[in-house]
């Protein structure tokens, strides 16, 4: 059997150094790039809550959430302790917001990476190491595992925390290791509880080891009471030290369970009450529809999309694997639990009708382990054959799927958080079935807006505003717009999709998409995750009129003020471009009477000399003023305003979507015709 013991020492280093840099790096890259929404509206406040009640010494003070997240809080103060101490040093005096999110999350991305040097160790004394290698890998590089390591947030330290305590569980009952093991499980089952309350489900888990175990190791002797007695015994010493163990750590790391245990048992009961047991306040998305509770094949369908296409294979060939002759019988306990822990975990999140994606990341780990042993069992399992070029073929595949699942992680990086399996359609699949956008793509938004020269002089209406107006430059704000009607200066309006999926887009936002042409769409891995609208200045007459599907008359102003003293007509027209125009072309403007017969005409660029609209970017709304002659003794009366593109060189005109109102006059065709009045 391929055991630990029987790997090199140098090539266990090497791997190790390997598989430190592949976590490592892949967890602090680009590790500010931008911020999710629960961060910056919670967990970044939180911390410094925490700090600033464990420097005051107002230990009951600690209690800040019902999550509990107490692990969360103490790695992000820690992370504020640090950033605050480089500041006196005066080694960084100013920290951009990037930066500083950086280093908000890195005390808990280097914890995940601890947690899976750690978790590899313990692999390596429960399977075959080249199982545990393979196994740790996947780990380390999943990217639904690292989108939740890059931040800090509660369930993936729940997802470290509870992993360790399951594979420590299983060395110390499975192997008969040292006692430290016991230790080390019962510290990281009190972590992951005081990182999220789901973490409970670590205790039910920790039990069936124990006394499965237990009744192992308790060999039947003659009589079969003196084993139920030893049985009794053996499981009452392990919970002795586990649950006292589990107990110490819940008082040393959250001091509010004894300065105010009180308050503690009030904010855990209303975090299941209050909170787990009634839908998500701002709504769900699931299957292509808003819905406020997914359902049961929410949490299946998360496992399947939110896997690796090298994860999914290994876990449908585990069934082939199963018995691979380098397996034992503690070996295939050891898989079996941790199955058990991911259908277990499972069901229990399923019963609340509060669902997300992210609620699933604490087994994604076990899923891991459970692929490495599928894609390794297979592999190993044809080395018999006695087709020479298939077992040599067969013998590369765990080697192909590290290298494939490193390429993968760094294929999406730094955008996890948006990756899906692509051999169930990928990101568009996922975009279909769940609801996306959480903050990613707003740095994208902002590196757009900061570059407008407009920008800091017009504000930018959003749907996101909290996790996009840190990216953008000084003196650009951007604000959610209040139900109604947009701010005078308002120069843009933002939409994210997240919004769009749960259909909360109210008034005035509803008037841009999907109506409007964008001005700029941020996509990501070919998903649209953020619409940028240009605001058009106000115009006393709207029309939306398209010329050959190409450009657009959104509105116009006609100004008689001057008309009778001679300064004629001045008309101001709102054009926008709704493809990229194929050309320049020149805009013709005729003044006619109601029988037809033409006052006078203008020929120009449409929106000027320097604006040809071969340049004119689409969604871009472009405004032009220019006179138009009239006599000044015109008499009052109705006209028409007859106005068409066309080609200069064979002045070919453009067709026009609008058909002529009742009683409109023959213009020549394709001419937009507008009934106006002169006073």
């Amino acid at each position: 059997m391929d055991t630990p013991r029987r790997t090199y020492p140098t090539l266990h280093t090497a791997y190790l150094v390997l598989l430190a840099l592949v976590a490592l790096l892949l967890r602090v890259l680009d590790l500010g790039g931008f911020v999710t929404l629960d961060e910056v509206s919670y967990w970044f406040g939180r911390s410094e809550r925490l700090l600033a009640a464990i420097q005051s010494g107002q230990f009951a003070d600690t209690a800040i959430t019902s999550h509990p997240g107490v692990t969360t809080m103490w790695l992000g103060a820690t992370a504020i302790w640090l950033r605050e101490t480089l500041q006196e040093l005066i080694l960084l005096p100013y920290i951009p917001f990037g930066m500083s999110v950086a280093i908000l999350r890195l005390p808990a991305a280097l914890v995940h990476t601890a947690g899976i040097l750690l978790g590899y160790h313990l692999l390596r004394r429960l399977l075959p190491a080249s199982v545990a290698m393979l196994a740790a890998l996947l780990w380390a590089a999943d990217p639904f595992v690292l989108a939740f390591s890059r931040i800090l947030h509660t369930d993936a330290l729940l997802m470290t925390f509870a992993t360790l305590s399951l594979l420590a569980a299983l060395v110390y009952w499975q192997q008969r290791a040292h006692v430290g093991y016991l230790v080390l499980s019962a510290g990281c089952g009190a972590l992951a509880v005081l990182s999220k309350s789901p973490g409970l489900i670590v205790l039910p888990m920790i039990a069936a080891i124990a006394l499965l175990s237990a009744w192992e190791q308790t060999a039947p002797p003659r009589h079969p009471s003196t084993r139920y007695t030893s049985f009794a015994l053996c499981v009452l010493r392990f919970g002795f030290i586990w649950g006292g163990v589990f107990a110490l750590t819940m008082l040393l790391v959250w001091p509010a369970t004894w300065a105010a245990p009180l308050r503690v048992y009030e904010l855990l009961r209303f975090g299941v009450q209050a909170e787990g047991a009634e839908p998500h306040m701002q709504g769900n998305f699931f299957l292509g529809r808003p819905t406020d509770v997914p359902g049961p094949l929410f949490y299946p369908a998360v496992l399947a999309l939110r896997s690796t296409p090298i994860t999914l294979v290994g876990l449908l060939l585990l069934p082939l694997a199963w018995r691979w002759d380098g397996l034992d019988a503690a070996q295939r306990r050891t898989l079996a639990l941790l199955a058990g822990y991911v259908l277990l975990f499972t069901l229990a999140m399923s019963l609340f009708p509060k669902q997300f994606n992210r609620y699933l990341v604490p087994v994604f780990p076990a899923l891991d382990v459970l692929a490495a042993v599928g894609l390794w069992g297979v592999a190993s399992a044809t080395h018999n054959t006695q087709n020479v070029v298939f077992a040599r073929t067969a013998r590369l595949v765990p080697l192909a799927a590290g290298l494939l699942t490193i390429a993968n992680a760094f294929w999406w990086h730094p955008y996890g958080v948006a990756a899906f399996n692509q051999m169930l359609g990928g990101a568009q699949t996922g975009a279909a079935t769940f609801v996306i956008g959480w903050g990613e793509g707003m740095e994208q938004v902002a590196d757009w807006l900061n570059v407008q020269p407009d920008i800091t002089g017009v504000t930018v209406a959003s749907t996101m505003q909290k996790t996009l107006q840190p990216y953008l430059r000084q003196r650009a704000q951007t604000v959610t717009p209040p139900d109604g009607a947009l701010a005078d200066n308002t120069g843009y309006v933002m939409i994210d999709v997240s919004h769009v999926q749960r259909q909360r887009l109210r008034p005035p936002l509803t008037d841009f998409y999907p109506h409007a042409v964008p001005l700029h769409v941020v996509t990501i891995r070919g998903v649209d995750y953020a619409w940028i609208y240009d605001v058009p200045a106000p115009v006393a007459q709207k029309v939306g009129a398209y010329f050959d599907s190409q450009i657009a008359l959104q509105g116009y102003t006609l100004d008689t003020a001057s008309l009778r003293s001679g300064g004629g007509l001045a008309l101001l027209m709102q054009w926008q471009a709704a493809t990229p125009p194929a050309q320049d072309y020149l805009l013709f403007v005729h003044l006619l009477d109601s029988s037809g017969q033409r006052i006078s005409q203008i020929d120009i660029p449409p929106a000027g000399p320097d604006q040809p609209t071969s340049s004119w970017e689409v969604g871009r709304y472009l405004l032009w003023r220019t006179p138009l002659p009239a006599p000044a003794d015109l008499p009052a009366g109705e006209y028409w305003l007859a106005l068409g593109l066309y080609d200069a060189a064979t002045f070919a005109r453009l067709p026009v979507d609008a058909a002529p109102p009742p009683h409109a006059p023959d213009a020549g065709g394709h001419a937009l015709l507008l009934p106006v009045r002169i006073p």
